[in-house]
C-alpha cells in the first residue's frame, strides 16, 4: 500500500493510504482478546467443576479446535490475522485469572495452575491468526469471482 501510495499524485488520499497501512485494529483485538481470555478461563472453570479427577485427554486437542473456529469466526466479523492472533495471546492470562479467582473462592481445594504450558498461548494464537486469515482470503476469492 505504501508503494502505490508513492506512485501517485494525489496527495490526500497517498497520506490516507499511508495511514491506513500502518493502522493497528485496536477494537479487533481487543474482541479477539475478550473472546479468547473467556475461552481460558472456560477451560480452567470447566477442568475444575466438571472433569475433577479425569481430565479428558483431548482435551488440548479440543481448545486448539476451538481455537480455530474462534479465528474464524472473528475473520468472518472482519478481525484480522494479526488481530486475532494477537488478541488469542489472552488465553493463558484468562486462564491464571480463572485459576487466581478460584484460590481466593475455593482456598487449598483450588488448581494450582491452569494445566497449560505457556507456549500453548502461541500455539493458539497462530492458529487464530491463520483460521481469521483464511476466511478472509476465501472471502475476497468470493468478491473477486463475483465480480
Amino acid at each position: 500500500m505504501r508503494n502505490e501510495a508513492d506512485s501517485v499524485d494525489d496527495q490526500p488520499w497517498a497520506m490516507q493510504t499511508k495511514l491506513s497501512a500502518g493502522r493497528f485494529g485496536w477494537r479487533g483485538a481487543g474482541l479477539a482478546a475478550a473472546v479468547f481470555a473467556a475461552l481460558g478461563m472456560g477451560m480452567v472453570l470447566l477442568t475444575q467443576f466438571l472433569w475433577q479427577h479425569d481430565t479428558p485427554d483431548a482435551l488440548w486437542l479440543g481448545v486448539m479446535v476451538g481455537a480455530g473456529v474462534l479465528g474464524a469466526l472473528l475473520g468472518v466479523r472482519r478481525v484480522g490475522p494479526l488481530e486475532a492472533g494477537a488478541g488469542a495471546l489472552a488465553f493463558l492470562p484468562g486462564a491464571w485469572l480463572a485459576v487466581v479467582v478460584l484460590q481466593a473462592v475455593l482456598g487449598d481445594a483450588a488448581p494450582r495452575d491452569p494445566g497449560v504450558a505457556d507456549q500453548g498461548a502461541t500455539v493458539l494464537a497462530v492458529i487464530a491468526a491463520c483460521a481469521a486469515g483464511s476466511v478472509q482470503s476465501w472471502a475476497a476469492l468470493r468478491r473477486s469471482r463475483a465480480v
